[in-house]
This record gives C-alpha cells, sequence and structure tokens, in this order.
C-alpha cells in the first residue's frame, strides 16, 4: 500500500510549478512579423511560451529555434513541451523560422539543381542580427539557445555552426544535404577547424533508408569531423536504424535531446552515491553534474524523488534529505516534492516529522493554487499518519 501511494504521489511530482496543463499549447502561442532590412522584405516568426511563462516573471528560458516552422513547429514544440511537464528537460521558449523559400535562405551557395539556392549566409544574418535579437528584446530569455535544422534546414543548421559558432550553444541536423551545392559544407569544415568552437554540443543523424547520398554523405562529413577532431566541439553522429528522411525527425529529435540533456540513469548513479557516501554523496553528486555539464544539467525531479523515497526505505535517511533539499532548492515552488519528502519521511517510520511536511506542502498548495484532488490526497495521508500515532499509543 505505501508502495502504491509513493506511486500515485510521483506521477504528478515533475508538474511545472504553474500547473498548467499541456493542451493550453495554442493559447501560449504569437506570430511576430519582422520587417527584415538584410531580407529586404517581411518575415514571420511563430513563438511559443512555456508553461507558466506568464505566472513566473522572475524566471529565464532557453530558446529552441527551428527551421521549417510550417511543417515542424507543431511536432517539435509539443514533444518539448511534454518532457518540460514532466520534468526531463527545462522549460523552453520555441521560436519557429517561416521559410517562404527554402532553397533560398537555407543552402549558402547557389546549386543548379535547385532554383534560387545561395542566399544561405544572408539568411544566417537576418537570424543573427533581426531574429535573436527581436527574441531577446521582448521575452526572458537565458543565455542557452538551441538551433534545429532538418534536411536544407540541417544544412543550414551545420553552415550555422561552420561560420558563427557562438551563436547557438547546441545543434542538432537532422537528415542534413550536406552533398548540395557541389558539397560546400566541407569545404566550410576544413576552413572551420583551427577555430576553437567553444564548448557548441552538436547531433546529428540522418535515417537509415534516406535516399541518395545523404547517408553515405552524412557518413563522409562524420568521418572527416573524426580526423580533423575540431576543438571544443561535442558532436555525435548515428544512422538511425529503420528511419527514412521524414520518419527520423522524430526519433532523431529524441535522439538529440536526451544527448543534449543526458537525463538517462540519473536515479541510478544519485541513489548509488546515497548509499555509498550518504548525505556527502548526494552533494557531491550534484556538484559534479553541474561542473561536467553546466547548463546542461537538469535534476530530474521525478526518478530523484523516487530516489529519495527509495533511500529512506532502506534507513539512507540522511542521505535521502540531502537530495529532498538539494531537489527544492531547484525547484522551489514544487509542492508534490515536499509531498513526497513527506511520504518518504511517514513509510521510514518518522511520523511525526512526515505529518509536518504534509502540512507544510499542504500550505504551500493552497498558496499556490495546486489543484484540489492532490490536496485532499494529502490531507488523506496526513490523517493516516496521525492515526498511526494514535494507534502505537
Amino acid at each position: 500500500m505505501r508502495t502504491l501511494l509513493v506511486i500515485i504521489l510521483l506521477f504528478v511530482v515533475a508538474e511545472n510549478e504553474s500547473q498548467a496543463s499541456p493542451i493550453d499549447a495554442v493559447d501560449r502561442r504569437q506570430t511576430i512579423e519582422i520587417d527584415s532590412v538584410v531580407l529586404g522584405e517581411t518575415r514571420e516568426i511563430i513563438v511559443q511560451l512555456p508553461e507558466g511563462y506568464i505566472d513566473t516573471p522572475h524566471r529565464n528560458y532557453p530558446v529552441l529555434y527551428l527551421t521549417d516552422a510550417v511543417w515542424q513547429f507543431d511536432l517539435i514544440a509539443a514533444y518539448m513541451d511534454y518532457h518540460a511537464h514532466w520534468g526531463r528537460i527545462p522549460d523552453h521558449i520555441i521560436v519557429g523560422l517561416f521559410n517562404p523559400n527554402r532553397n533560398a535562405d537555407l543552402v549558402p551557395r547557389a546549386d543548379y539543381r535547385y532554383p534560387a539556392t545561395g542566399n544561405g549566409d544572408l539568411y544566417l544574418r537576418h537570424v543573427r542580427d533581426e531574429v535573436l535579437h527581436q527574441i531577446d528584446a521582448n521575452f526572458r530569455t537565458n543565455e542557452t539557445r538551441i538551433l534545429f535544422g532538418h534536411s536544407f534546414g540541417g544544412t543550414m543548421t551545420l553552415n550555422q555552426l561552420l561560420t558563427e559558432p557562438d551563436q547557438f550553444d547546441a545543434y542538432i541536423a537532422l537528415g542534413s544535404s550536406t552533398w548540395v551545392a557541389d558539397r560546400v559544407l566541407f569545404e566550410r569544415l576544413e576552413r572551420a577547424a583551427e577555430r576553437s568552437f567553444g564548448g557548441a554540443i552538436v547531433y546529428m543523424a540522418v535515417g537509415e533508408t534516406d535516399g541518395g547520398a545523404t547517408v553515405p554523405d552524412g557518413e563522409l562529413f562524420a568521418a572527416r569531423l573524426e580526423e580533423l577532431r575540431p576543438q571544443g566541439l561535442n558532436w555525435v553522429f548515428e544512422i538511425t536504424p529503420g528511419e527514412n528522411h521524414f520518419t527520423n525527425v522524430p526519433e532523431g529529435l529524441h535522439r538529440a535531446i536526451t544527448h543534449i540533456y543526458p537525463f538517462v540513469d540519473q536515479k541510478v548513479h544519485v541513489e548509488a552515491a546515497g548509499r555509498e557516501r550518504g548525505a556527502l554523496g548526494i552533494m557531491q553528486w550534484f556538484e559534479q553534474q553541474e561542473a561536467q555539464l553546466g547548463w546542461r544539467f537538469y535534476a530530474q525531479s521525478m526518478e530523484l524523488s523516487l530516489a529519495g523515497y527509495s533511500l529512506a526505505q532502506s534507513d539512507d535517511l540522511e542521505a535521502a534529505m540531502q537530495l529532498f533539499d538539494e531537489l527544492e532548492a531547484r525547484f522551489p515552488r514544487n509542492v508534490e516534492l515536499v509531498a513526497v519528502r513527506a511520504n518518504a519521511l511517514g513509510s521510514a517510520g518518522h511520523l511525526s516529522h512526515g505529518i509536518a511536511e504534509m502540512e507544510r506542502a499542504i500550505s504551500m498548495g493552497e498558496n499556490e493554487g495546486h489543484p484540489a484532488n492532490r490536496l485532499q490526497a494529502f490531507r488523506g495521508y496526513q490523517e493516516r499518519l496521525e492515526g498511526r500515532i494514535q494507534s502505537a499509543d
């Protein structure tokens, strides 16, 4: 019964501070027109704000920019929303770039097979000087930027990386046409190889059954990267099994995000640190993650809360409480974290402390407008703990 109760509590522990629902995404979107001096025309971008953006004016957010918004914005925005809602990655502002003439915007050199190609460098200038400025000036951004592109959008993404890598912190290039325009990206890779990329993160993938030259040229591009080993470039290239040029987009996006934000097995590692070295091990684990990953480290509230519960169950209570302290420092308004701490204390036999923590969760929840059914569940658990004390007396 106790295990079932903690599973119920943990099911919602990663809810965002605002408790907003991801289905209200359309209400968080706005379309912006930019009168581009660089391009000499008006361009549109679409912006989706994170859950709770309005209700948390103290927070600044990373931004994910993506090309081909007319095709891919809904998919990518929904994916990022979903994982942020369940606590696996930070909330992001999502910015979609509309490309009315993809050939012109995304390919940096003319290719006779594709009309109007060749304005890709001019488009990068538009993004740098006008789009990024517009977003930073009008929204609460932090210093982290991610650029996503697929197909010719992947070409644009790699062109940005090879010309001005410091404009973005991470790059996702899927199904990139590295073969286009007489392999202009290979030339730019050679010229850029001696520079420092400043720790940029790059994820590249092609679908196994992608047609034409995309797979073999992608392999050649990765092989040349391996030979050159550019300084300060953290890169991954994968061939995604069973996927084609288009089905690789959702699969590749997921693989990319799990590379940028390494959230797999956090629970296993932090729990081992707590069992081996107690509270000190917990503190050291967080310090090591932040030192190694920097902005890429994002504590998994759901998995790590479960680790705290497990540690409490196995008499590593000091380590468990240190873990909850670390999580609350990062998520100070997350009511469910406090409730799971209360559950962990109660399950470990520390009934009065469990009651006190549940009272704190209820008080926080009332102030935060936490869902009524959750507050009712909290009160029910508090009553059960009180009943256990009375039975012992």
